[in-house]
């Protein structure tokens, strides 16, 4: 339990070390430097009058302080256990842009000829209007909806402000806010990422966004203090001000549901909830019946449910009595063991990290893995668990940290495996074993990331079209003679992606381009579908050529289904440049997750995926090519033809991604 301590209370202090953070070491400094300008030079106080105002002992160490205090440590810890289980920016934004590619039929990248600063900045100024807007309408929602207002008022029951108020919520409201933050960035970043391409960055200061930036540096923190600093009625009608947010806090009837806005007081403007800061007055914060027991961790984490149990009873009492089947004290009741069943299932999902079973993380489906977890359960004994994610379990695998359950991470595509390594989730490897059995450019220099099989970048070719069935080399295929007979899918796809980035390597950034170029000049049709609608498009005569994995044809031509098993007979494959470099392979993957607790386990399962055994099941099930040089073709890859492949280090491929991805979106395809 050491790690888990050890994880909490570094967890607990990211937050004043990330400029990400409102309360990050640097604006809180710079925000008392405004404070004792305010009250030094403006107000005119001594230095010491204006320290004793500002660390106050009657607002630093007051019953609603304390609590204050008590909330951010127990929310820290349920936080943990919650985050990971919510939805990831990532799948959002990836739902999203490949959902595009269906609503708009293709994909067209916008504003290709404008400089990088240009997309940067109307990428960070969305963000920041479409983050904020968001904000001010589910605060709005907060105090408008008395099912949510239950939860809300745990935040304005503090009678006393100071920058880490900001954490007086509610682990509902939490989550409501997270979840708020993870939709509407991951919008914004799909949206972006379609339109725009890769040259989509945000504009940052010490890696925050900008603007939030500026604002947090310019006082944010004294939104929540009783130091008052208006910006005056002018200014207040765009900038939400520190003495508006504290009025926004006062327990004044008049003021009450008034500026909801986090930065903008634009929202609030338009919506008819603006208050501009009145002249200097004393202001009482917290609710119109503030109580001792308002500070309790009873009232702050139980009495929301009730109050908001009690919300939804008038509503249900509307309701004919016919159809009525419950009662507001069974609600409660199951409120109580639900969160109890919740409480109990964080430990016991918390607890399973340190079981001894082997916990894989999997981007590869579950039918192609199958095969290889049964010979090794039967093999070892091992009892093994599988997570599978077609996308975000790289983003799961760090928000999760060293609380993961996860042993052993296995994916398709190098650029994939180096995101693993760039983000720091892989730990190193030392095993004979692997380094015997996977060549050096297949696996990480550092030993974190190993390939486990291989496949091959082919051309199929329609064997009724005599001239292609000549096509011997990649470059050929932006020859003009094949313009409207070549079939793919999107270029952004992790499989074309290293293609064209083996072309960088091969050929230069130049030559490379207006080789893509070239190829998407060719399309019969737009990029659409996987491999095998690509030979599917050959069959029905849509086009001549196509690129794809080799997998692809050998399970076309072992589908049950006869239509398949026909489109694989209508092509013919061709490995290209076996004359010069080799064809282009890629590969599937994987290695040991950093915080493995069962690293040994993890090590002799990666082992077992390289050795005789599993490499011919790579080539009988799955028709991929073993990476274990001892191990033969099986008979329907040879029956293929052997092949030379290009030897270029896998790592490099990961490494000209960004670039292949920058020629992809320029050319279009």
């Amino acid at each position: 339990m050491d790690t888990v301590s050890a994880n909490y209370l570094s967890e607990l202090a990211a937050p004043f070390l990330d400029p990400n953070k409102r309360v990050f070491w640097g604006y809180l400094g710079s925000s008392l430097i405004i404070a004792l300008f305010v009250q030094i030079i403006l107000a005119g106080v001594s230095t010491r009058r204006a320290l004793t105002h500002i660390f106050s002992r009657r607002v630093w160490f007051s019953p609603s302080a304390r609590a204050d205090y008590k909330v951010l440590f127990i929310n820290q810890a349920l936080m943990m256990g919650i985050g990971p289980r919510l939805i990831s920016k990532l799948a959002v934004a990836t739902l999203l842009f490949e959902s595009l590619h269906i609503w708009f039929d293709g994909r067209a990248v916008f504003l290709s000829g404008s400089p990088a600063w240009v997309i940067a900045g109307l990428f960070t100024l969305s963000i920041f209007l479409m983050d904020d807007i968001s904000k001010y309408l589910v605060h709005r929602a907060l105090h408008r909806w008395p099912v949510l207002w239950a939860f809300h008022k745990v935040h304005h029951t503090a009678e006393t402000l100071t920058p880490l108020t900001i954490y007086r919520t509610h682990p509902v409201e939490a989550i409501i806010f997270s979840l708020r933050s993870i939709i509407v960035q991951a919008l914004v970043i799909g949206s972006f990422l379609f339109f725009f391409g890769s040259r989509v960055e945000i504009l940052t200061v010490l890696g925050a966004n900008v603007v939030l930036f500026l604002f947090n540096a310019l006082g944010s923190n004294l939104r929540h203090s009783h130091v008052r600093i208006s910006y005056g009625k002018i200014l207040e009608h765009i900038f939400i001000s520190p003495a508006q947010h504290q009025v926004h806090h006062s327990v004044a009837h008049r003021h009450h549901d008034q500026n909801f806005g986090a930065v903008l007081a634009i929202w609030d403007w338009l919506g008819g909830s603006l208050t501009t800061a009145e002249e200097k007055k004393v202001i009482r914060f917290g609710t119109s019946r503030p109580q001792p027991s308002n500070h309790t961790m009873r009232n702050i984490y139980l009495l929301p449910f009730i109050e908001a149990t009690q919300t939804i009873f008038p509503l249900y009492k509307k309701v004919p009595s016919g159809m009525q089947f419950v009662t507001q004290g069974s609600v409660i009741r199951f409120l109580i063991l639900f969160s109890g069943t919740f409480a109990i299932g964080l430990i016991v999902s918390v607890s399973s990290v340190f079981a001894g079973e082997l916990n894989i993380y999997s981007h590869r489906q579950p039918f192609l893995i199958n095969p290889f977890i049964e010979a090794y359960k039967k093999e070892t004994g091992t009892k093994i668990n599988i997570i599978y994610a077609k996308k975000g379990l790289a983003q799961r695998l760090k928000v999760e940290g060293p609380l993961s359950p996860a042993d052993v991470v296995l994916t398709v595509d190098i650029a994939r495996l180096y995101t693993y390594v760039d983000k720091d989730l892989l730990a190193e490897v030392s095993s004979d074993v692997l380094r015997e059995n996977i060549p050096e450019h297949l696996r990480d220099p550092q030993n974190r990331w190993f390939a486990f099989s291989k496949r091959a970048r082919v051309l199929a070719v329609s064997r009724q079209s005599s001239d292609a069935t000549g096509i011997s080399r990649y470059e050929e295929l932006a020859n003009p003679k094949w313009k409207g007979r070549i079939c793919s899918r999107p270029g952004s796809h992790v499989y074309n992606r290293a293609l064209v980035a083996s072309m960088i390597s091969a050929l230069g950034e130049e030559k490379a381009e207006a080789w893509a170029k070239g190829v998407f000049g060719n399309l019969a049709r737009r990029p659409q579908g996987n491999d095998r609608a690509q030979v599917k498009a050959i069959a029905e005569g849509v086009c001549d050529i196509a690129i794809i994995n080799n997998y692809y044809f050998g399970k076309l031509k072992n589908a049950k289904e006869s239509e398949q098993r026909e489109w694989a007979s209508s092509v013919k494959l061709i490995f290209p440049n076996q004359s010069d470099r080799g064809a282009h392979v890629n590969i599937s993957g994987g290695g040991i997750a950093k915080h493995s607790k069962n690293k040994k386990e993890a090590q002799r399962f990666l082992e077992f995926l390289t050795s005789e055994r599993a490499q011919k099941l790579y080539a009988e099930v799955n028709y991929e090519y073993p990476v274990n040089k001892r191990v033969p073709f099986s008979k329907e890859l040879a029956s293929w033809g052997h092949f030379s492949e290009d030897k270029l280090p896998i790592i490099q491929l990961a490494e000209l991604a960004p670039k292949a991805q920058m020629i992809i979106d320029r050319v279009g395809w």
